[in-house]
């Protein structure tokens, strides 16, 4: 197959795919696996991989298929900080992608990875305008992001709904979560403390503004709190942040 069998029809029949596979809730283990073999066909995918932006701010690979050992194998954490594609388009919230040999000369971590495929891309997964995630897939095939950016888009928005079903809870049966808010948990909870909105929050940092939703969503789960302001209080009241003067900005 060459890049100019990519037509309108096969990425429909993508698209209904993976929607099919979505629709029946499949199991974590099996999910690249059919991203892979069924559903990115057209792109003759090598290598799939999904990970989740944990609740201490780490990307957590959970579910891989066609990369070699020691390539973005199941398990690994990655901080969000590191200087490699897919945690680029995950702080980022926008898709890195392109010949390995280029991205081997844009990050130079990643030109060590033992790939066969001759492109890749790496997508943000983003719930309810944030990001809870991020994918990376191996192929043969151009992405060709310049005309099918929409249906890589959809690709990425039907995962992040599966994803999101098993991850998230809603806000009503949410309890405090036991464990710590990492270091940019808490460095955000400082700049919310100050009134700062997410944009500015997200400027200040050198992060996505979808990041940034992300990790409020994540201090809300762990204080049991449904707004800003609540956090703010309930980070104060635990002794996770100093107490506001009576003339601090609110």
């Amino acid at each position: 197959m060459t890049d100019a069998a990519i037509n309108e029809r096969d990425l429909v029949r993508a698209l209904a795919e993976l929607a099919r596979i979505c629709a029946g809730r499949p199991e974590r283990s099996s999910f690249a696996t059919s991203l892979v073999l069924q559903v990115l066909r057209p792109f003759r995918a090598r290598a799939a991989g999904v990970g989740i932006v944990d609740a201490q701010g780490y990307l957590d690979m959970r579910t891989m298929y066609g990369f070699a050992a020691g390539t973005l194998r199941d398990g690994p954490r990655y901080e969000l900080t590191d200087e490699f594609p897919l945690t680029d388009a995950v702080r980022r919230g926008e898709i890195v992608e392109g010949s390995i040999a280029d991205l081997g000369e844009r990050y130079p971590s990643f030109a060590s990875y033992p790939l066969q495929g001759k492109h890749m891309i790496f997508l943000p997964l983003l719930f309810r305008g944030a990001t809870i995630g991020g994918m990376a897939i191996e192929m043969d095939v151009s992405p060709h992001c310049d005309s099918c950016e929409p249906f890589w888009s959809a690709v990425a928005d039907l995962v992040s709904a599966t994803l999101s079903v098993e991850e998230a809870a809603p806000a009503r049966d949410r309890g405090r979560r036991s464990g710590p808010l990492s270091p940019r948990q808490h460095q955000i909870l400082q700049h919310m403390q100050q009134g700062r909105t997410n944009s500015e929050i997200a400027r200040a940092m050198n992060f996505g503004t979808s990041t940034i939703g992300h990790d409020i969503m994540r201090i809300f789960d762990v204080l049991g709190v449904e707004s800003r302001r609540e956090a703010v209080d309930a980070a104060e009241r635990a002794g996770i942040l100093a107490p506001r003067s009576p003339g601090d900005e609110e």
